[in-house]
């Protein structure tokens, strides 16, 4: 077997097994803290605030790799994933106590949630060192492990009741990280000239606003991700109200989540063709603009069924957008910035938009109702997509390599 075969079945492994963990503590959290009595504000907080502490862990994070390329990246999103786990196993035990309960989200967000940026760079580490990672066929296989797992723990917390979420997410996240330890990584030169070398060109040479500054294009394709995700999260967290509002059950959320990740799988395994006619660019403006329809659609679903429907607009949606931005983060940025750019396009999307959704989202609930949520959420996404057309649309990609 080819090394680049043997890796990219690895990469698959590791975003199969990894997407797994996520539906548990991300898809199902708002069904687990709704069990222990939170209210609808408390867990727009609590989500908020895990939100807010990954996006100051990222950078921070992002940057102690730059400046130590000796620590291979696996081996920092292990032990992030462990400590995470660690943490969330205090769940199974812990009633309805606010303060704990948002120390727990919070390092969840500060490990887990801040995993998947260090793991776009490991993809991009890799091709860049020679070894081509199919990316949209790894995260493919990614959405069809999440929506197996969608199928599976709905039905399950159906049967076994709500107790079992946080057993399952530990599991997963053990065998995550024994499939990232097994990935393979170019070997690291041991002589301190070359270390020194790497370090010089590895590390960023500029402050974050002065890295925004001199990217503008990528600094308003990160400013469109935040209208982007708020609306996403708004509709993604609180599914079980709209879900509830349509007499649906926690089996049929699990279908919804199920159905959306299958829909990503078309345009992300064949990602890597379509890319090569057309330009990131209007990938994206064209990822926003679905956004947009999945919350407009969400909104008038009379339905279930129509609901289940509505899942189709994430294939042009999240499924898009995914590999797209991944990819245009890392080509449009200096060399020194690629693993920095990666985080801060997550800290932008699934950090500051999904505080906007979370809390917003959480006291429009509780103060007017589950319609004006579902609005604000088709309000943002439009501004989402306003913001990336004017700032993409129809311009020239251009790659940055200092």
């Amino acid at each position: 077997m080819s090394l680049t075969k043997k890796v990219n079945l690895q990469f698959a492994a590791v975003q199969s097994s990894f997407w797994i963990t996520f539906f548990p503590i991300a898809g199902f959290a708002v069904v687990l803290l709704q069990s222990r009595h939170f209210t609808d504000s408390e867990i727009g907080i609590i989500l908020a605030l895990q939100s807010v502490s990954s996006i100051i862990a990222q950078p921070l994070i992002s940057t102690f790799a730059g400046k130590n390329p000796q620590i291979p990246l696996k081996k920092i999103i292990t032990a992030m994933l462990l400590i995470g786990a660690g943490f969330a196993s205090i769940l199974f035990f812990l009633p309805h106590i606010f303060l704990p309960a948002a120390i727990i989200f919070i390092c969840i967000g500060m490990t887990e949630m801040s995993a998947p940026s260090l793991m776009n760079a490991v993809a991009m580490q890799l091709t860049n060192a020679g070894i081509p990672v199919n990316y949209g066929v790894a995260r493919g296989i990614g959405s069809i492990s999440y929506a197996l797992a969608g199928l599976a723990l709905g039905k399950l917390v159906d049967i076994s009741g709500v107790s079992v979420i946080v057993p399952v997410f530990v599991i997963a996240i053990l065998i995550t990280s024994f499939f990232i330890m097994r990935l393979y990584v170019p070997a690291v030169s041991k002589d301190p000239a070359d270390i020194s070398a790497n370090n010089a060109s590895a590390i960023p040479q500029t402050s974050i606003w002065t890295f925004l500054r001199n990217n503008k294009t990528y600094t308003g394709f990160c400013f469109a991700s935040i209208f982007l995700f708020a609306s996403h999260s708004c509709i993604n967290n609180f599914l079980p109200n709209i879900m509830n509002s349509l007499g649906g059950s926690l089996t049929d959320q699990g279908i919804t989540r199920s159905l959306a990740a299958c829909v990503e799988l078309p345009i992300m395994f064949f990602y890597s063709v379509l890319s090569r006619h057309v330009s990131s660019h209007k990938l994206l403006t064209i990822s926003a603009f679905s956004f947009f329809l999945k919350a407009f659609a969400t909104m008038l679903v009379p339905s279930v069924g129509f609901l289940f429907a509505a899942q189709i607009f994430q294939m042009p949606a999240f499924g898009l957008y995914t590999p797209s931005a991944v990819h245009f983060s890392d080509r449009s940025v200096a060399n020194a910035d690629r693993i920095r750019s990666q985080a801060i396009s997550m800290v932008a999307g699934v950090g500051i938009g999904y505080v906007i959704g979370n809390l917003g989202g959480g006291f429009i609930l509780d103060a007017w109702g589950l319609k004006s949520m579902l609005l604000t959420s088709t309000i943002l996404g439009f501004i989402g997509f306003a913001i990336m057309f004017v700032v993409l649309f129809e311009k020239k990609p251009k790659v940055r390599r200092e």
